[in-house]
């Protein structure tokens, strides 16, 4: 049995051997470990997901991949750290790997075999592609704790190893409470409405550029120290690196204006950046890199340091270059937590001579180090080379230039790794890739489900893991892994809701331009929902349904995507609704398989109504089932 007579399968694997017909195991099975971890207790959970009926297996996991699986393994087999191994007898399940790590990714994939039904006598073998599988976000808020936890556990199935969290404002300060009671403040008059954080930004002032408003951070709030502890120490346990990003010089938001005293540019009402000459600016930023050290106790810390726009502007600064700031502030701060052990990564377009326009007539989305003087953003490509060599360089400019001025500064000897990473999206892979550890998908916006779809982070999070343990993915294969991850966002969406659901088709001829939702930003609910299916059941009993466009329904006019490589391919609105729903074409149009929990599973559904609000019109399909037979 080869491994394309595997179902289903998400990912491919270095190697497999299959050489029995499928069967279950009973959730008696016994688990067994030479050493008790998270992975142990993630066999147990998946127990408890299945039947009484079923073979009765013990599970052990074992750390160690013994020398007979190696050398059934052959050329395909690696010590690497993170390799595992999955083997199933008649009687026995046994997962190895060299470290806790590996055994968690050994007990995702013994899941995903049960869910798509492929457990049968077997050795399989895999090790990723890719050493740094990281994603970015904020820190939740206190109402997102449990969202939070879903997003990590999904990290966890996927197979990803690192989770950086912006901090900022978010979490409580000790030692400087007036930051968090300023940062309070600052998002409550972000979120009076859904515009409010783009009209700060792009129009309070038309002579300089501003920085994007993260008030998504903690929810607009802040959490404890204690809480934050909490939520590091379940993702450690589950594998994941824990990395802070504490914003400094630039996205500083939180910080100036609690300390307006340390404005670099003290006209601007909405202050984002510090004065970096000084000194009273590092006795704070170091008393806030103290705490966070203290609650994170992590390796890495980024910096930040993206898109600075305002510098040599204050008293202090303005007779001085704007390189030796830039570089001053990052050795300064980088000097300081070596001292802590602690590593330091910045994001790093601006040691990109780099100006990116679009396309003819738009608004320039990117300034590199290359710097514009007609919007006062200084030049800053001259401080590669004159930063720290041990600073690791988080690249989001990837998609905005070529590989040869990555190059250039992997040449001068620094690391790099991509940032705001989309791995189907990144031209020319295999070659611009291959001196690359790896990237972080990044997260700007709310934990929340119908966020994590809208804003394409499920989607990211699945291709982008699929690219990360493959040793054969090419930009040839970006189709095949779009549709492998369009089947396993709606059956993952589908598996949320339970056994009883209400499946249909719809379509709209309703259109709405898609944006994102972030940067203070947000999904007004009464703007998106179009209209509700009704359900009527026998015994007179209605349920509604809720049509939300964007989510479950878009346009009947959406093409399907297609294999030709190009972005255009894979539309933005198509990937919106990836999840919730499910995009086919029905003759010339499109239609959105979608899924509702039933409400009530034990009447009988006698029909169902669509109710569309105003003019729109919905056009539904469905198909009822009673004993059997089509009614």
């Amino acid at each position: 049995m080869s491994m394309t007579e595997m179902k289903n399968m998400f990912f491919e694997f270095r190697y497999t051997d299959i050489y029995g017909e499928a069967f279950s195991f009973s959730c008696d099975s016994t688990v067994s470990a030479n050493e008790e971890s998270y992975a142990t207790e993630y066999v147990k959970k998946l127990l408890s997901e299945c039947k009484k009926d079923g073979k009765r297996m013990n599970i052990s996991l074992k750390l160690g991949i013994p020398e007979r699986i190696k050398s059934k393994v052959g050329d395909s087999f690696s010590d690497d750290e993170e390799s595992y191994a999955v083997e199933i007898t008649e009687a026995e399940i046994n997962l190895f790997s060299p470290t806790h790590r590996g055994l968690i990714y050994a007990v995702s994939t013994l899941k995903q075999l049960v869910e798509n039904g492929n457990v049968c006598e077997m050795l399989l073998f895999d090790y990723p592609d890719k050493k740094v599988r990281g994603y970015r976000v904020f820190i939740p808020g206190r109402e997102n704790f449990d969202d939070f936890k879903q997003m990590v556990d999904m990290l966890v199935y996927y197979k990803y190893n690192a989770l950086m969290i912006e901090v900022g404002g978010a979490m409580e300060y000790k030692r400087h409470p007036e930051i968090n009671a300023e940062w309070i403040e600052f998002c409550r008059e972000v979120h009076k409405s859904p515009n409010e954080a783009k009209r700060i930004q792009k129009e309070t002032y038309k002579d300089w550029k501003k920085n994007s408003i993260h008030a998504d951070n903690g929810g607009g709030s802040f959490i404890t120290q204690d809480e934050l502890r909490k939520l590091i120490a379940y993702c450690r346990e589950r594998g994941l690196e824990v990395i802070p990003e504490v914003p400094t010089l630039s996205h500083c938001d939180y910080i100036v204006r609690a300390h307006r005293e340390l404005n670099e540019r003290q006209e601007d009402m909405y202050p984002d950046t510090y004065c970096p000459s000084n000194p009273k600016t590092y006795e704070l930023v170091f008393d806030i890199l103290d705490e966070i050290v203290d609650v994170f106790n992590p390796r890495y810390i980024n910096i930040g340091h993206d898109e600075l726009y305002t510098l040599g502007k204050c008293s202090l600064c303005k007779s001085k270059n704007p390189v030796d700031l830039y570089v001053g502030d990052i050795t300064k701060i980088s000097d300081y937590l070596k001292k802590k052990n602690v590593a330091t990564i910045i994001w790093a377009e601006k040691l990109l001579d780099n100006l990116y326009f679009p396309g003819p007539g738009d608004e320039v989305h990117g300034y590199g180090g290359t710097g514009d003087k007609e919007w006062d953003i200084p030049r800053l490509a001259e401080c590669a080379g004159k930063i720290p060599k041990d600073v690791i360089l988080l690249h989001w400019y990837w998609s905005l230039c070529s590989g040869e001025a990555e190059k250039e500064l992997q040449d001068m000897g620094y690391q790099m790794i991509f940032g705001n990473y989309q791995a189907l999206s990144l031209k020319d892979y295999r070659a611009r890739s291959k001196n690359v550890p790896g990237g972080f998908v990044s997260n700007w916006g709310s934990f929340e489900e119908q966020y994590m779809q809208r804003n394409g982070q499920n989607f990211n999070l699945l291709a982008t893991a699929w690219v990360f343990w493959s040793e054969s993915y090419n930009n040839e294969k970006s189709f095949e892994v779009q549709l492998k991850v369009k089947d396993a966002l709606y059956e993952r969406y589908k598996k949320s809701l339970g056994e009883n659901i209400i499946e249909l088709y719809h379509t709209t001829d309703f259109f709405k331009e898609y944006h994102w939702f972030y940067d203070g930003i947000y999904i007004v609910p009464e703007e998106w929902e179009i209209g509700k299916h009704e359900v009527v059941y026998d015994d007179g009993t209605k349920a509604e349904l809720p049509i939300i466009y964007g989510y479950n329904i878009r346009s009947e006019s959406l093409r399907e995507i297609t294999d030709s490589g190009s972005e255009e391919a894979r539309p933005t609105e198509y990937v919106e609704v990836l999840g919730a729903s499910y995009p086919e074409m029905l003759g010339d149009r499109m239609f959105y398989k979608t899924a509702y929990k039933n409400p009530y599973p034990e009447k009988e559904i006698k029909t169902i109504l669509t109710k569309p609000k105003g003019d729109i019109r919905i056009e539904a399909k469905w198909e009822l089932t009673r004993s059997g037979e089509n009614v």
